[in-house]
């Protein structure tokens, strides 16, 4: 058998190394993006006496009766005036109880309008059970890519805000496990990544006045002693992550990153 002329190994050889590097960088140039972001002071996430949009990640094997039962205990809807509740496909439960909660405050606060005050999204599931891990990274493209769609609000399943929301990005993204919110934490991300690099390029500073896609990740009242899987990955991500158990407080995705909070028993 022939072997492998000298200039072509030279060459392949080149490539190889100048790929390892290019990598080598731009896994770097994340990982000190990360550091900065999560340290860096974010601005208000909107002015006084203004309406906010929350968005709501639902999910199965008992996320969505925890979210809601953290709504219900913890957010005043007074000023979480619009509510934007995201599910996977099939996901049809998670749909009705949304539903069935919005009524529920409806009925609360006597409110005629309430369809007018949520929306229910539903978006591809990352990866479905059993599904091949050759086909899985097809599969979560399509989610975040949904993702992208339902932040930028042009998701089929939306429609137009009420006037008195000045952006379609939702202001505050509160999730607390299922997969499917590691494509959108990492989708609200890449958005305001490209909103500062547009501000930066403008000439008009890279912070905004108003930061919109803020990311809290609520871990699970079931995690006592470890993190979840959706945890470990967005550990290093989002902007604020709540835990319900002490062992959990104090951690932290590797040295310089933010730490966990310990905010106490959300779900009672």
């Amino acid at each position: 058998m022939a072997s492998t002329p000298q200039p072509l190994w030279d060459l392949s050889l080149k490539v190889l190394g100048l790929t390892g590097a290019i990598g080598f960088l731009i896994i770097l140039v994340i990982l000190v993006s990360l550091v900065i972001s999560q340290n860096a002071s974010l601005p208000r996430v909107r002015r006084r006496g203004t309406p906010v949009h929350l968005l709501v990640m639902l999910g199965s094997g008992g996320h969505t009766a925890e979210m809601l039962a953290i709504l219900e205990n913890q957010f005043d809807y007074s000023v979480y005036t619009y509510r934007t509740y995201v599910v996977s496909s099939g996901d049809d439960l998670s749909a009705k109880k949304a539903v069935e909660f919005e009524e529920k405050i409806a009925q609360q606060n006597d409110n005629e309008k309430a369809a007018d005050n949520y929306t229910v999204v539903t978006i591809p599931r990352a990866r479905r059970v059993h599904q091949s891990y050759l086909t899985a990274p097809f599969s979560t493209l399509h989610c975040f890519w949904a993702c992208l769609l339902v932040l930028l609000g042009r998701h089929p399943d939306q429609r137009p805000l009420p006037a008195q929301y000045p952006s379609q990005h939702p202001d505050i993204i509160l999730s607390n496990g299922p997969a499917v919110a590691v494509c959108m934490v990492l989708a609200a991300k890449f958005i305001r990544f490209f909103i500062y690099c547009f501000r930066w390029a403008s000439g008009r500073g890279s912070k905004p006045e108003i930061s919109r896609l803020r990311t809290i990740y609520v871990e699970s009242w079931a995690r006592v002693r470890t993190l979840s899987i959706s945890g470990r990955i967005l550990l290093p991500i989002a902007d604020k992550f709540l835990v319900q158990w002490q062992p959990l407080a104090g951690r932290r995705a590797w040295w310089g990153m933010k730490e966990t909070e310990y905010c106490g028993w959300v779900v009672l």
